[in-house]
């Protein structure tokens, strides 16, 4: 493992620290005990890897090959042979690039998003528990090694780590904020906040842990109401990216493919007729073909920010949404190619 981990960290060199020490932060919330150096020479590895890779795939794959540099060419129509050759390349690296960000990130977001929504659940029995062992007498740290019950979970887990580094000489202030830096929790900062201003200044330590806690019972139970009075709008963000817009998109594609297929078969009208005709039928300025790729990264697109919006309708975040985006988008492309099967199945049939 920890040859591994040096040859990756010799990729991770390539970024920067602020880069390093961003990416440091993220495992901590996430809980994930690995080199930050080592973790971001993964990503880059697995980057120049998988864009080889595609790129080779594009240049020998006739199916990809003609998708890609057909892509390249609407964009750029008089474009060289070898100017497609570098912008395919260059469209690889984006793609492998953001897909396998949006992967890692997300596997982040959700592991660090689990961690605080446990932390907060049991945040207000401890902080009471806390209290009064130091109403018992107990100073801070002490309180908060034997509240670590483990009825509690993750926080006794941390707090068992992390706190007992106040027992060998390092200072409690230093301790909590390695203890915050775990969680990636606003209630939990600002609670580490206020033990460290009260244990500086004096203050009742006791009476702000019990205010404190139940300051987040109320806000945990706040959140859960307005989650509860909230749910028919998420049943309509749902409905709209999982069943209307795949089901509009699919008879939008199979109206301009009839058009198309009529226009082939109508015969060209006279001049003479055309000036004195108030109608003159124009063929689809869109390709079939060309709405088709526009759908498939529209339903995308719609799927992402509608996951979003249910993730903020539910949880007050964002960053939520990313658990519902793979039910909400597989459900969208299942509509939409049930939908557009059954339409070619009834044009068929009475063609």
């Amino acid at each position: 493992m920890t040859t591994r981990s040096s040859f990756f960290e010799i990729f991770g060199r390539l970024l920067s620290r602020e880069q390093i020490r961003d990416i440091s932060k993220h495992l901590s919330a996430a809980g994930i005990e690995y080199s930050a150096e080592a973790f971001a020479g993964y990503f880059v590895l697995n980057v120049v890897i998988l864009t080889l890779l595609l790129a080779f795939s594009i240049w020998y794959v006739p199916s990809l090959n003609k998708m890609v540099f057909g892509l390249v060419l609407a964009i750029l129509p008089s474009a060289y042979a070898e100017v497609v050759a570098i912008l395919s390349v260059m469209l690889a690296v984006f793609v492998v690039f953001f897909v396998l960000f949006f992967f890692l990130s997300s596997i982040l977001v959700v592991l660090t998003e689990a961690r605080r929504k446990a932390l907060e659940a049991a945040l207000p029995d401890f902080l009471m528990l806390v209290a009064a062992n130091i109403r018992a007498g107990m100073p801070l740290d002490q309180a908060m090694w034997y509240s670590a019950k483990p009825e509690f979970g993750l926080i006794s887990t941390e707090i068992k780590g992390i706190i007992k580094k106040s027992f060998s000489g390092s200072s409690l202030s230093s301790v909590l904020d390695e203890l915050s830096e775990r969680f990636d929790s606003k209630v939990f900062a600002r609670t580490v906040s206020l033990i460290k201003q009260a244990s500086n200044t004096g203050g009742e330590l006791a009476e702000i842990l019990e205010r404190t806690s139940q300051d987040a019972r109320n806000s945990f139970l706040m959140k859960k109401e307005i989650s509860a009075s909230l749910v028919l709008y998420e049943i309509f963000v749902f409905f709209s990216a999982a069943i209307g817009t795949p089901f509009l998109f699919s008879v939008s594609s199979k109206l301009i493919g009839v058009l198309e297929k009529a226009f082939t078969y109508l015969p060209a009208t006279k001049t003479s007729v055309q000036q004195f005709s108030f109608f003159k039928p124009v063929a689809p300025l869109v390709t079939s073909t060309e709405f088709y790729y526009f759908t498939l990264a529209a339903l995308l697109v719609t799927s992402i920010f509608s996951s979003f919006i249910i993730g903020v309708i539910r949880t007050g975040s964002k960053n939520e949404g990313i658990k519902f985006l793979p039910f909400v988008a597989v459900s969208a492309f299942i509509v939409y190619f049930i939908v557009s099967t059954l339409l070619d199945t009834f044009f068929s049939s009475i063609s």
